[in-house]
């Protein structure tokens, strides 16, 4: 099968970690000059994706008229709404179904900052017919790894376990997946309201999840103000250093 040609980009929650005393969308608060979301489109058009679904629901309206209709490169960017937008993340996922058809897709979150060269190797590294979720084996600090999703890997790079506060782990999940049609009914076998965690163990256990290596390229999640500030330093200093996010 093709790689992706379509992606899509989960910005419904309201994300009241990050300055939650600001009432903004969390894909549109300011990071190194730039809104957060504009990272990510960048990433994903850069990468020739040819179509971007974002998930909205919190503040949509304000959403749709700060991004519009196209994205980098003239990407067309669609939007699809969902009502159940303080709920998981599951209930954005099944939003795009109708949308994304009987096509592959890469999945990605509004508030994970990727860069080109990040959705490039994770495209270019992927098997074709695989469910995939981006790897980063590199060296991370205790406080981000307490909060990150965290990965076991099996043979073959074949994910047995994902979650949070994991004993056994070998890769923080980067938090992009490409997803083939044949994951939906795994998908609707999960609970209706779940987290996404539960949702990939499933797909692992049942079709296979290989993990993607990315480490060495840029990504940050960004959930609370802490993290936009490192975040923000981070990128200031790759900027300085002439590397490229």
């Amino acid at each position: 099968m093709l790689a992706p040609r379509k992606a899509v980009v989960l910005a419904a929650g309201r994300g009241s970690r990050l300055l939650h005393n600001d009432p903004q969308p969390k894909p549109l608060v300011s990071l190194a000059g730039r809104r957060i979301i504009d990272y990510t489109l960048e990433a994903i058009a850069s990468a020739g994706i040819a179509e971007i679904l974002l998930v909205v629901g919190y503040r949509e309206e304000e959403l749709r008229a700060a991004i519009g209709e196209f994205g980098p490169e003239g990407v067309p960017v669609h939007y699809v709404s969902n009502p159940a937008w303080e709920g998981p993340a599951s209930t954005s996922l099944r939003a795009a179904r109708a949308w994304c058809g009987g096509e592959p897709f890469l999945l990605t979150m509004s508030d994970h900052v990727l860069s080109p060269d990040f959705v490039r190797t994770f495209l270019e590294r992927a098997g074709p017919g695989e469910c995939a979720v981006a790897a980063d084996s590199s060296p991370h600090g205790e406080a981000y790894v307490a909060e990150a999703t965290l990965l076991e890997l099996g043979p073959g790079g074949q994910v047995v376990g994902i979650g949070k506060g994991r004993e056994r782990w070998h890769a923080l999940d980067a938090g992009a997946f490409i997803l083939q049609p044949e994951a939906w009914p795994v998908i609707d076998e999960a609970p209706e309201r779940c987290e996404l965690s539960a949702i990939f163990t499933r797909v692992a256990a049942t079709i296979g999840l290989t993990a993607v290596d990315i480490s060495g390229t840029f990504w940050y999640d960004i959930d609370t103000d802490e993290d936009l500030a490192a975040a923000a330093q981070t990128m200031t200093g790759n900027v300085e250093q002439g590397t490229a996010l």
